[in-house]
């Protein structure tokens, strides 16, 4: 399949999915090839976890490890990608972090809620939710980007929206990063 469109004399080339800064975005805007690749790079940097295990260090070491090699990986670009995550797509990506948390406390049956609670780790969703605000909050002050965040300055009711939030007619963009953020801004201002 090729465009009709094309620039300088040449067809403009049709791709399924380009990696743009490190994160995979396919053709039908879904973020499963990228989950499945930020999976992989995670459990592959797991490797250096299992190592620190073996050499005897201690917990909080091996937490510094996880944050610095791992959860990197889990985290990256969030704040485009979270508000359309799947089901599954939130399930892979936390199994990461049960197997981390699992190795880091050794072989305890405690679970991984208890783990998260011992480690005062917060769950993914949770961590890259807080993410997603602190980006809305960074743009809000920042000249160039505030306009991604208007504010609704007539307020007649007693709990009204600061922010202005997009329309969105379609379930997609409901789902978008942009209005997913506005939503977050009124619900914690």
């Amino acid at each position: 399949f090729t465009t009709r469109l094309s620039l300088c004399d040449e067809k403009i080339e049709v791709l399924k999915s380009t990696k743009l800064l490190g994160t995979i975005i396919s053709d039908d805007l879904k973020w499963d090839s990228n989950t499945k690749e930020i999976v992989r790079k995670a459990n592959m940097s797991m490797q250096i976890l299992r190592k620190m295990v073996e050499f005897g260090a201690t917990i909080s070491e091996m937490k510094q490890i996880y944050f610095a090699f791992v959860r990197s990986h889990l985290e990256k670009s969030a704040t485009l990608w979270h508000s359309s995550l799947t089901q599954k797509n939130i399930n892979d990506l936390e199994r990461v972090q049960k197997t981390a948390v699992k190795i880091i406390l050794g072989s305890s049956k405690n679970g991984y809620k208890k783990g998260l609670l011992k480690l005062d780790i917060d769950d993914l969703k949770t961590r890259r939710k807080k993410l997603c605000l602190d980006f809305a909050k960074k743009c809000i002050k920042n000249p160039k980007l505030k306009n991604m965040f208007p504010r609704v300055y007539k307020t007649k009711c007693r709990k009204s929206n600061k922010y202005f939030v997009q329309y969105a007619k379609h379930e997609r963009l409901k789902q978008s990063a942009i209005i997913y953020m506005q939503n977050l801004l009124n619900a914690n201002d």
